[in-house]
């Protein structure tokens, strides 16, 4: 199954439209999703694993796909998903 990591933080104001974008997604299509924090240690091991300098990252199948909103067609390809709401 594909796995999709949203890597935010709570001073960031991009990242509540991505965490809603990636929270809608999921409701109708089939992946793994996690919210994680940057400031975590989970998060801090990502950011540099990854060399993150950006939020909100996100990461797919342990690969950087999008920083930012992505766009719903893009991401829809990217978890092989449907558009179910069009």
């Amino acid at each position: 199954m594909t796995e999709v990591i949203l890597l935010t933080h709570k001073g960031c104001p991009v990242c509540p439209m991505a965490k809603s974008f990636w929270e809608e997604l999921h409701q109708s299509c089939d992946f793994d999703y996690k919210d994680i924090e940057v400031y975590t240690p989970e998060g801090l091991q990502l950011i540099h694993q990854y060399s993150i300098r950006s939020v909100p990252t996100t990461l797919i199948d342990k690969k950087v796909e999008f920083v930012g909103v992505p766009d719903r067609d893009t991401a829809l390809s990217k978890v092989n998903c449907a558009d179910s709401k069009r």
